[in-house]
């Protein structure tokens, strides 16, 4: 075998493995729902705090296509329009009054 041969073979391989692994890796957000009630009945502005952390309300709601997300869990949660991270599902007011 020649060493271009070798080598076209290990890029082979190698592209496999990537493919193969690139699956596990496609998860970027978390989607939390267990807060339901507001603190106001108010719409966020953009990159306001919508949700601060360790508490059980939210400040105010996103508007539409945005989403209430933080870096994790325990963090201040902002209205972004980036779908990614720990994201704060957020009910409609008239769901959230039930």
């Amino acid at each position: 075998m020649s060493t271009l041969q070798i080598k076209y073979g290990l890029l082979l391989v190698l592209i496999g493995f990537v493919r193969v692994t690139s699956g596990y890796l496609a998860k970027r957000s978390v989607t939390d729902d267990s807060v339901t009630r507001y603190l106001t009945e108010r719409i966020c502005v953009w990159n306001e705090v919508c949700k601060e952390e360790f508490q059980r309300h939210f400040k105010c709601k996103c508007p539409e296509h945005f989403f209430c997300r933080a870096p994790g869990r325990y963090y201040n949660a902002y209205c972004s329009m980036t779908g990614t991270g720990y994201i704060w599902d957020q009910p409609s007011f008239q769901a959230a009054d039930v």
